[in-house]
């Protein structure tokens, strides 16, 4: 077995980082001073001697080697951090995991827009309705989704992505030979044909509980944009949400009843500054997708604007692409009044978020 794989596999099954690796190959030592009785005084500079007695018992009892026979057996690739196909966007992590299982059809991460959908496994009705939708969306635009692969939210927007032909991915708190929960085994055998089940943890790994807050970096590191569909306010749909900005990625949210137990998480992103999501229509705008073109309703002037509206309209049709700030002070609006109109023009097809925190009018008005 080759001796960085065996040390990847290792330090992983210990639940160490890239970043811990990086230090220990800093300090020039070769694979199997980790291991090797004779090495721990050098390998002491990275590791504690609790960890390093892990390691060298799971080298003696051979687990490294058995761990790569049974994921050839089972058909599930090892994914290691300096493998080509590993994703890109883990590396935004400060604790980018060192080996992903990944069980599935697609063999790296698309190149195309990916978004992340979650939220509550207790859903209502109406996070039903709208997973399923979200879902939907995502396939018929060729937009990836990421989520979990639990109850609830991430299980009815895959399964609606996957019924719809689309690509989606499962970051799963288990073992990738796992299910959990077991009802949802065809569920994935869908994602496994349309996408991939990807996990950090070694096979046969159970869900504990910190396995699912700690999965759900991932979950935000490898989307552009995060969808909290219904979530409490202590949940790991928040948790994920809160990596997601700290990753610099877009939050948006499903707005809610003011009472409801299943909004309160997703009112108060709202309430922090995130991106309401009013429809399908607004938010694949703002992932850049070409809808309903507005000159086929008949254009701008055939359509109702209020005099805020049309203020927006003509400075960004004047001036082009503009941020938030400098819209704001051309209009002399407040950034809560902006947002609000700018969502009712988005709504209406007739300005689209072009990049990041700036707007711009439809091309084709």
């Amino acid at each position: 077995m080759d001796d960085r794989l065996k040390l990847m596999l290792l330090l992983n099954s210990v639940n160490t980082n890239a970043a811990a690796l990086a230090k220990f190959l800093l300090f020039g030592l070769e694979p199997r001073e980790l291991w090797r009785p004779s090495g721990a005084d050098a390998a002491k500079e990275v590791f504690s001697e609790k960890t390093l007695a892990k390691i060298r018992a799971a080298n003696d009892g051979g687990w490294a080697e058995r761990e790569l026979e049974r994921a050839g057996e089972l058909g599930v690739r090892l994914l290691t951090v300096d493998d080509e196909d590993y994703p890109r966007e883990l590396f935004d992590l400060k604790d980018a995991p060192l080996v992903l299982y990944w069980r599935g059809n697609a063999k790296k991460l698309p190149n195309k827009t990916k978004i992340g959908v979650v939220g509550t496994r207790r859903m209502s009705a109406y996070g039903r309705d709208v997973s399923k939708r979200l879902g939907a969306a995502c396939a018929e635009h060729d937009i990836v989704l990421i989520s979990g692969g639990a109850w609830g939210v991430d299980g009815c927007s895959q399964g609606a992505c996957c019924e719809n032909g689309g690509e989606t991915f499962a970051v799963l708190g288990t073992g990738a030979d796992l299910v959990y929960p077991v009802t949802n085994r065809k569920l994935f055998e869908m994602i496994a044909e349309r996408g991939a089940l990807i996990s950090e943890f070694s096979l046969g790994s159970r869900g504990e509980p910190w396995h699912f807050p700690q999965r759900n970096r991932i979950v935000a590191a490898l989307s552009e944009r995060v969808v909290v569909v219904e979530a409490p306010l202590k949940s790991g749909s928040m948790i994920t949400a809160r990596l997601a900005l700290e990753l610099g990625r877009e939050v948006w949210a499903v707005p809610g009843q003011i009472y409801g137990v299943n909004s309160e998480g997703t009112n108060r992103l709202l309430y922090d500054g995130a991106y309401p999501y009013i429809s399908e229509e607004v938010f694949l705008s703002a992932c850049g997708v070409d809808i309903a073109a507005p000159a086929e309703r008949g254009g701008v002037k055939n359509m109702e604007i209020s005099a805020e509206e049309g203020l927006i309209f003509k400075s960004l049709a004047e001036n082009g692409t503009m941020t938030i700030d400098k819209l704001s002070l051309t209009v002399k609006m407040s950034p809560a009044d902006l947002l609000k109109n700018i969502t009712l023009l988005s709504a209406k097809g007739i300005v689209f978020m072009s990049a990041p925190g700036r707007y711009s009018v439809k091309s084709n008005l």
